[in-house]
């Protein structure tokens, strides 16, 4: 039943492809993860969990949440406002929002306003049985431009990554774009195209001049768009961004010749891209340079960059670990084997980056979650 379905997703791309012509990567991306007919994200399967393709902070452990909560806590006391509007977006199985609304309520009882932007039914329906009793607290809008409340603070955790990108690979002479066309057996594969972009052609004009022939990269645009788009709904607060990624002299690497991109499906990490579109989540990496200087382009100044274990562990991360387990401390616990995930480099603890920006905040703002290590300056 399962190659039947994915048969016919592949079919639907196909006579795209057969239709139009090769199309580029990111379109295919985009059709793979968010197409209402057979997209990834939007066809209701819920890819978070041990039963899910693949394990997010909040849903290794409660404590992730709880300590996320002691920075929005001291976002609003720096704020100086009684009530806080938090808006959250790609929040997933809502798992984050049900741990912050939990400690947030238990420390200052309902000062929170929660909204979640969310697109597809199936995904709100889903949200809402795991919020339980406490979905009466959230509102949800369907995009951006649906929002009548502006943000006090805008939380994303891991949705950057899941934003489709443009490939692009050197050549000699210049840059090309990753297209998917069709073999002569009628599947899936690479061929570079020139590019027409004009937002591509402007950034890969400022990429890197020491990247070599054959030097493969995604250009993650959506991004801009999404900055731009969420420093314009914003009056003074902040922006955290939680995901996986690079500063641009770790993401253009010359190790990293072949970009970041990858698939992830039954928990096991995929290099083809290509294969089981619609039923394979695909992910790259975020440059997180890119961020900052889109941010800053619009009015956004970076207060903080950090790796994830370093930030959760300023957040008082023994109290909160003590307070959440009752004051036991069991070594073969789960919430012990979660809180090593969240915090451990061979975990999410290095390859998770931390960015908070803010609008109407003076640059020096200091943040409870930088007090350990701040490396803004290498964006």
């Amino acid at each position: 039943m399962q190659g039947e379905k994915t048969i016919k997703k592949a079919e639907f791309i196909r006579e795209i492809i057969e239709k139009q012509g090769p199309i580029p990567f990111i379109r295919f991306m985009e059709i793979c993860l968010y197409d209402e007919a057979i997209g990834y994200y939007s066809t209701g399967q819920h890819p978070v969990g041990k039963k899910g393709d693949f394990v997010t902070s909040p849903s290794s452990t409660s404590l992730f949440g709880a300590l996320i909560a002691n920075q929005i806590r001291e976002f609003r006391s720096i704020l100086e406002i009684d009530h806080m509007t938090i808006v959250e977006m790609g929040a997933g199985s809502a798992i984050l929002a049900r741990d912050l609304l939990e400690h947030l309520d238990r420390k200052d009882g309902d000062r929170f306003r929660y909204v979640i932007v969310e697109p597809f039914d199936s995904m709100r329906s889903f949200q809402k049985s795991v919020l339980g009793p406490m979905a009466g607290r959230v509102t949800w809008v369907e995009t951006l431009d649906d929002l009548t409340l502006s943000p006090d603070c805008f939380l994303s955790n891991e949705l950057i990554d899941a934003f489709p990108v443009h490939v692009v690979q050197k050549s000699d002479t210049g840059f090309k774009e990753l297209h998917v066309c069709l073999d002569e057996k009628g599947e899936f594969q690479e061929c570079l195209r020139d590019i027409t972009d004009v937002t591509l052609q402007d950034y890969v004009s400022g990429m890197p001049m020491s990247l070599t022939v054959g030097y493969r990269t995604e250009v993650n645009t959506w991004m801009k768009t999404w900055i731009e788009k969420v420093a314009s709904l914003m009056h003074r607060g902040f922006i955290i961004t939680i995901d996986y990624g690079y500063s641009a002299r770790d993401f253009f690497h010359p190790a990293r010749n072949r970009g970041t991109l990858l698939s992830y499906k039954d928990h096991a990490v995929l290099d083809n891209v290509l294969l089981n579109p619609g039923d394979q989540d695909i992910t790259a990496h975020v440059n997180f340079s890119d961020l900052d200087r889109w941010g800053k382009a619009v009015g956004l100044v970076t207060l903080g960059f950090a790796p994830q274990w370093s930030f959760l562990a300023s957040l008082d991360f023994e109290e909160t670990f003590y307070e959440l387990s009752g004051g036991r401390f069991d070594p073969f616990s789960p919430m012990l084997a979660g809180v090593k995930m969240l915090i451990l480099p061979q975990g999410m603890g290095e390859t998770h980056k931390v960015l908070v920006q803010a609008k109407g905040m003076d640059a020096k703002t200091e943040l409870k979650g930088f007090r350990m290590r701040n490396i803004r300056k290498k964006l």
